[in-house]
């Protein structure tokens, strides 16, 4: 007869895997102080609402009901709908959607771009840092704006070429930032003594300065989503970004512009939400640069 141990669960099993994430999850999360708690709170109830669209608006957001134009805030639309009877609240979930997935997107592809062409920069030096600083120099020095335009009259109005736009900027600002820690880190004990003992370049960087240089800039990044949100949102209220009937937060801002007096619910409703994840985002970005966070990273 075999022994009981044959019944325990496997060291790499799903137990084990669900331990170790709990663990990492304690770590990341003690040393958050109040401020970063409250702002992940209100990011992550945002987010979760707009992930939740299709279960919880109250119609689609493309069903037009010409009869139920300019209506109030009612139970059947609980913040009212827009001049040709669409639901605002639907429309405001879904764009939210859309507008979070691409700024998030953009955000990160610009930091790992520029996160990691800024460490190679900094700790090889010579012509790889001058490759890196004069393309970055380059993207920061040319008006973001006409990029952007440029971009979209390439690939023509729409978030793809906002978000191309973009990247083309944001990237360089994240190599500058890695590039300036790596090249104080590069003189530390602990990555002098990787190359003493004869580690990789690439194990060097990505195992031992990585933790240390990622820190800076995911706290920048709390900034920059921000920014990049606003960014979208001014585009689309300019008329560049996702075009009818796809709903976006700065397209039905604009659309309810000219009703401002008379149905004030069509702005104010995508416009809170900006408001509120900006709250978020900056009580997040406030919180981590004033308190003891590890980004958990090893």
């Amino acid at each position: 007869m075999g022994s009981g141990s044959a019944l325990a669960p496997a060291a790499g099993g799903p137990a084990s895997l669900a331990a170790r994430l709990a663990g990492r999850a304690r770590r990341l999360t003690a040393g958050w102080n109040i401020e970063t708690r409250m702002g992940v709170v209100i990011v992550g109830v945002l987010i979760l609402i707009s992930l939740l669209a299709p279960l919880i608006s109250p119609a689609r957001p493309d069903t037009i009901s010409i009869l139920d134009a300019l209506k109030g805030p009612s139970l059947a639309h609980p913040f009212g709908t827009d001049y040709v009877g669409r639901d605002v609240l639907s429309r405001t979930l879904y764009g939210a959607r859309i507008d979070l997935l691409v700024v998030f997107t953009v955000t990160y592809i610009g930091l790992i771009v520029g996160g990691l062409a800024g460490m190679l920069a900094g700790y090889f030096g010579g012509w790889v840092d001058s490759l890196v600083g004069r393309a970055a120099d380059s993207a920061i020095a040319f008006p973001f704006i006409i990029l952007v335009l440029v971009v979209i009259t390439i690939t023509g109005s729409g978030l793809r070429g906002i978000g191309i736009g973009i990247i083309l900027v944001g990237w360089a600002l994240y190599a500058r930032l890695a590039r300036s820690e790596m090249l104080s880190l590069r003189e530390e004990q602990f990555m002098i003594a990787t190359r003493s003992l004869g580690y990789s370049h690439w194990r060097s960087i990505f195992r031992h300065a990585l933790p240390n240089v990622i820190r800076s800039s995911l706290i920048y990044s709390t900034v920059d989503i921000l920014v990049n949100l606003l960014v979208i949102a001014a585009m689309s209220y300019l008329g560049f970004g996702a075009q009818e009937p796809s709903p976006d937060l700065g397209g039905l801002i604009a659309s309810g512009q000219p009703y401002l007096l008379n149905a004030w619910w069509i702005t104010t409703l995508p416009g809170i939400f900006v408001v509120l994840f900006g709250f978020g985002i900056s009580l997040i970005g406030d919180g981590l640069s004033h308190g003891d966070v590890s980004v958990g990273i090893r």
